[in-house]
């Protein structure tokens, strides 16, 4: 039987990675920095997952896994030693962390097993990564691990297209939408072929741009505008008229804009982009697209690389400049990033705010566009 080793133990971690593997067979391990995460995998020794595919729902318990913190003694060592394939579904900024934790474990498997290899997948919607991730890990080897570390471990992105919520990452209870394999970049060094929704392709970095602005971007205007109207749900944020014409002609940007700059045909883009629709979703939760403004306004993601994509090209951004101004005005107190900047746009002002968090020059037509929307 294959071993897999996810770190962290959240939505994603449980109901997708988790979920799927243990589908296939796999022995799990779960791997996470959060005590309330471990501590509620280990006392109830089983989760639910509801999997909503096209045709079916699926009622799933999994159980008969492992579940470690990221204590001092890593006592995920062997574990560790023993995974067939490493899966990192974390945020961006949790990766350095993750790599120092991971760094001894990755020097004992070197001593004991300097012949194998090892795949390590990474799962964020952020694009880029890999080099620094790469990096943050060898930096905490000796000189011998890391020779063998850039021969044997392969580090690789992957694109995520679908939707997994829980009540919080230690909630024993996900749902989760199975109709999209999760998109992995070549070449890999470990056989998963025998898991379903693995699907290994080329040009990962130029589709994962591709898809955070095309699918990411009209997610989050959805989101962001839904709130300003106090809805709670993305299906409402959808079915308000308003909202709809401001999302339809964001989308419409965008893609003029993508067509534009990569080389991408509709067939292709209508491939990566379109989900089909999964049996009795549950609606997703506003909280969730919206949740950390300050990353889905950042230079280059979804929102604010959109629009610097139209301007490149000479194409309009209006829908763009209105909904990242919505994401501006985000004001949800459990979110703490969104309450940073309502503290930032009170004292520092709209200009520097937006500058700030875009990356653009206040004078920039983008950053204006943006400023007058928020007046």
């Amino acid at each position: 039987m294959k071993n897999i080793v996810i770190v962290g133990a959240g939505r994603l971690g449980k109901g997708f990675v988790g979920e799927t593997f243990d589908q296939a067979g796999w022995n799990i391990t779960f791997l996470d920095k959060d005590p309330k995460v471990i501590e509620a995998l280990n006392e109830s020794g089983s989760y639910k997952v509801k999997v909503h595919r096209t045709q079916e729902i699926q009622n799933r318990v999994i159980k008969g896994y492992q579940a470690f913190l990221t204590d001092p003694q890593h006592s995920c060592m062997d574990a560790f030693l023993n995974a067939d394939l490493i899966v990192l579904p974390l945020y961006p900024e949790d990766f350095a962390e993750a790599a120092a934790y991971l760094a001894p474990c990755l020097e004992e498997f070197y001593h004991q097993y300097p012949e194998r290899k090892l795949t390590m997948i990474c799962i964020t919607n952020k694009n880029y990564l890999i080099p620094g991730i790469e990096e943050d890990f060898k930096k905490h080897l000796s000189k011998g691990a890391k020779d063998w570390f850039e021969k044997n471990v392969a580090v690789r992105d992957s694109i995520i297209r679908r939707s997994t919520d829980a009540a919080d990452n230690a909630a024993l209870e996900v749902d989760t939408v199975a109709v999209n394999s999760l998109l992995i970049q070549e070449p890999v060094y470990n056989d998963f072929q025998d898991v379903e929704w693995m699907e290994v392709i080329d040009h990962v970095e130029m589709l994962k741009d591709v898809k955070v602005f095309v699918v990411n971007g009209p997610h989050a205007a959805l989101a962001f505008l839904g709130y300003q109207k106090g809805l709670k749900t993305i299906p409402e944020a959808e079915n308000d008229e308003e909202i709809k014409g401001i999302v339809s002609q964001l989308t419409e940007e965008i893609t003029q804009a993508v067509m534009k700059e990569y080389p991408i045909t509709k067939k292709q883009l209508h491939n990566l982009t379109y989900f089909a629709p999964a049996k009795g979703i549950l609606p997703d939760s506003i909280y969730r697209v919206a949740y950390d403004p300050i990353r889905k306004l950042s230079k280059g993601d979804r929102l604010t690389g959109s629009a610097q994509l139209c301007q490149k090209h000479g194409v309009e951004y209006t829908a763009i400049a209105k909904a990242m101004a919505a994401g501006f005005r985000y004001s949800e107190p459990k979110d703490k990033n969104a309450v940073q900047l309502q503290r930032d746009l009170d004292t520092l002002g709209i200009e520097t705010t937006v500058s700030k968090y875009t990356g653009l020059d206040p004078k920039d037509p983008i950053a204006q566009s943006v400023i007058k929307e928020l007046k």
